[in-house]
Formats: C-alpha cells, structure tokens, sequence
C-alpha cells in the first residue's frame, strides 16, 4: 500500500457553474494505491450568497470521465519519481455515480476551506476503479471562481 511519497493536483481558477454539480479533481491511483492527506478549496466571491456544497467522493462506478489532464506535482521533494496515480481537473464530464465520503458548506464570498487528514485513518483508492474526486454543487445565481487541491501519499 502506500508509502511516504506526497504528491498534489490543483486546479486552475475555475468559474463555478450556477446550479450545478462538477468535479474540480478526480485521482485514479496508481499500483501501489493512494491516500489523501489533504485538501483545500477556495473561492473568490465578491457579495455574499448560498453555500458551496463541497463534496469528498469515492467513485461507484466510473463511466467515461472527462476533463483537463493533470500531472501530480512532487510535494516533498523534488527528486521524487514521478506519482503513478493520474488525475482530472475541470471535468467535462462525470463519473456515472459516487459515494460521498465527506460533505462541507463553504461561503462563495471569501471561504476558505482547508483539511488535513488524520494518520492512519485517511481516505485511500487502492486501485484505479476507486478513484477520488472532489465537486461541487452550487445554487442558483451562485458562480464565484475558486481554486482547489487534493495531496496525496503514494
């Protein structure tokens, strides 16, 4: 399983879609598998409005999933082989269904939310059916940009 390796995929600035539900990241891990260890999402709203549901998926069965591709950056040390695990950022299309593993509110205007995973009871995809993701779900008129990111330990 996985080792002391840390690896990050972030997104670019992306305009959130009024009532809508889109993955900002999907992870399919490599051979040895992957576990998160943290994760952050921000957005850069300029009035207040409805929450940004934020959720943390497992996906349920995959479907053709599309977006822009994403190289995992070396976090700790960059004369670290490159991650096995591969990822999606801004999908186009997603997964055919998920299993909702955690779910937070985050404010459009100025919110901030940042989660490190406790040792030993991360969240882990040990093959590439069980890909990670993160989305959002918005309301209506609620499109502020936002930025988000998943480490991970290979």
């Amino acid at each position: 399983m996985p080792g002391n390796y840390v690896y990050s995929v972030t997104t670019a600035k992306i305009t959130l879609t009024a009532s809508a539900t889109k993955s900002l990241i999907l992870i399919a891990p490599g051979s040895p598998g992957l576990r998160l260890s943290e994760l952050s999402v921000s957005f850069d709203g300029s009035t207040s409005a409805q929450g940004v549901q934020i959720d943390l998926y497992r996906v349920a069965t995959l479907g053709s999933p599309a977006g822009t591709s994403s190289t995992p950056a070396k976090l700790t040390d960059e004369n670290l082989a490159s991650a096995s695990a591969s990822a999606l950022t801004a999908l186009t299309t997603e997964p055919t269904s998920v299993t909702i593993l955690r779910s937070w509110m985050v404010a459009p205007y100025g919110g901030l939310f940042g989660m490190q995973e406790v040792l030993d009871r991360e969240v882990g995809a040990a093959s590439s059916g069980a890909r990670l993701g993160l989305r959002y779900t918005t309301a209506a008129g609620v499109t502020p940009g936002g930025v988000a990111y998943m480490s991970f330990v290979e």
